[in-house]
């Protein structure tokens, strides 16, 4: 047999290797064996012909390739989250890495608000289209495993390749509901306080020692506080945000949420009540803080308020705003020990029967965590001990406030494990808790008949559980 004869055998023989099965180009292959350049062509015409010959099949043969490589693409699987703003950026940026990285696996991402998430996914159960994988508060886990939305992964571990040493502890330990593993720890956080160095230096504060105890954070703040629209601490007057510092005020005293079998409210006593009494006082009575604050992140941002405690999702904002100069500290020991209200969103997979699909979004949740110093530099702390211990995050000391780990990891306060989560810890007003701020804010009830009300509330809403 001639050489280029042979060439066009090794083509089709090539086409044959190229396909899953051997019968998707089998009609492409018997039309190319019939393609025969005889040895003996002699002549410009003649290597003309040849060469059409070679180059038409040689297209055939990519084409075929293509449609062979498609027939074998790989698994498409759904990842829900509640992300928006830079976060949601930084998450979409990960999953094109990870596209992009490889071709068994296709993510496609979906974005809700975190509440419309939850009764999302809660409805998918029932209609039987849960996502593949999701990424999910920590806190939520137990309610969505209680209503069958979660899949199991401890038999998908190994062969995922994810281990236990890799994670913080305490991160890795809270992805356990039941004795069973639901969740792959992305991050970590506690709330830490942000404050204005400039406005500290004018108000004849040390930038370099923020306030810790209750008299030197009421001190500074009156220090800090010189007119009508310049504050020395701002705190909602609404949502959520509240309820996580009387929360960690709370468990700074040694205080509880919850009866230790999780069916009745605990904080209606002393400690409960000297919690949100400070807060309260840093309004009505030192008149440090704003009586209506909807956005403490612009207040910060903007100079209005020299001090507030919120996340590390604010470092960047605060880095790229021109002409702030601010540091961060820990979370302030109030009533002298540390305690911080924090989370850790995990990465959970969708009930889902498909192994094929449960490993390759377990692919997809390997990567994530290992290459998750993108989603630390976008605004949180690490949940891998190798980025915790790396040079890189050891050069960003801004961090530091708001890392368990860093900062006393017993202190971490999380919502406790109750199956009403979002109905409890929601940012809703709805939320026995918030409301009980909002009455206190606006002083349409005393501390203790909100506190009161706030613990018959939840009462009622442990009860239908």
């Amino acid at each position: 047999m001639d050489s280029e004869t042979e060439t066009f055998h090794g083509l089709a023989a090539a086409l044959r290797i190229g396909t899953r099965d051997g019968k998707t180009a089998r009609s492409y292959v018997t039309t190319m064996e019939d393609v025969r350049i005889p040895s003996a062509a002699k002549g410009t015409r003649a290597k003309e012909d040849m060469m059409r010959t070679f180059w038409t099949v040689l297209a055939v043969v990519a084409l075929a390739l293509s449609v062979a490589s498609g027939s074998a693409a790989g698994v498409k699987i759904n990842v829900w989250t509640g992300l928006s703003g830079d976060d949601k950026g930084r998450f979409e940026e990960m999953i094109k890495a990870f596209n992009g990285s490889q071709k068994d696996v296709e993510v496609v991402p979906s974005f809700y608000q975190w509440d419309l998430m939850h009764s999302k996914l809660v409805a998918s159960v029932q209609a039987g289209g849960t996502p593949e994988a999701l990424l999910m508060w920590v806190t939520v886990m137990p309610e969505m495993a209680q209503f069958g939305a979660l899949q199991p992964m401890d038999d998908l571990l190994a062969e995922a390749g994810v281990k236990a040493e890799d994670f913080v502890a305490r991160a890795w330990n809270l992805g356990v509901i039941g004795g069973k593993r639901y969740g792959i720890p992305l991050d970590t956080h506690v709330l830490g306080l942000y404050y204005n160095t400039e406005l500290f230096e004018k108000a004849g504060l040390d930038p370099k020692k923020p306030p810790v105890t209750m008299d030197e954070f009421v001190n500074a703040a009156k220090k800090l506080t010189t007119g009508p629209n310049q504050w020395g601490v701002a705190i909602h007057t609404s949502t959520a945000w509240p309820v996580r510092y009387w929360m960690a005020f709370l468990a700074q005293q040694g205080g509880k949420m919850f009866t230790d079998d999780l069916k009745k409210a605990a904080f209606n006593d002393a400690k409960g009540k000297a919690a949100f009494q400070f807060m309260s006082d840093l309004i009505h009575v030192h008149k440090v803080a704003p009586p209506v604050m909807t956005d403490i992140n612009k207040a910060f941002l903007t100079k209005q308020a020299a001090m507030i405690m919120i996340g590390p999702w604010l470092i960047n904002s605060a880095l790229r705003q021109e002409g702030l100069k601010f540091d961060t500290a820990g979370f302030p020991r109030i009533f002298g020990q540390y305690a911080s209200w924090g989370m850790t969103h995990q990465l959970v997979l969708g009930k889902q029967p498909d192994r094929a699909k449960q490993l390759a979004a377990m692919k997809f949740i390997r990567y994530m965590s290992e290459n998750s110093m993108t989603w630390v530099k976008g605004g949180q702390a690490p949940a891998r001990q190798s980025i915790l211990a790396s040079a890189e995050f050891k050069a960003m000391p801004l961090w530091n406030a708001f890392t368990p780990g860093i900062q006393p990891e017993a202190g971490w306060t999380l919502n406790p494990p109750i199956k009403a989560q979002t109905k409890v810890f929601t940012h809703d007003p709805a939320s026995p808790l918030v409301a009980a701020w909002e009455s206190i804010v606006q002083k349409r009830k005393t501390v203790d008949q909100a506190l009161a009300d706030a613990e018959a509330g939840v009462n009622r809403i442990l009860a239908e559980q």
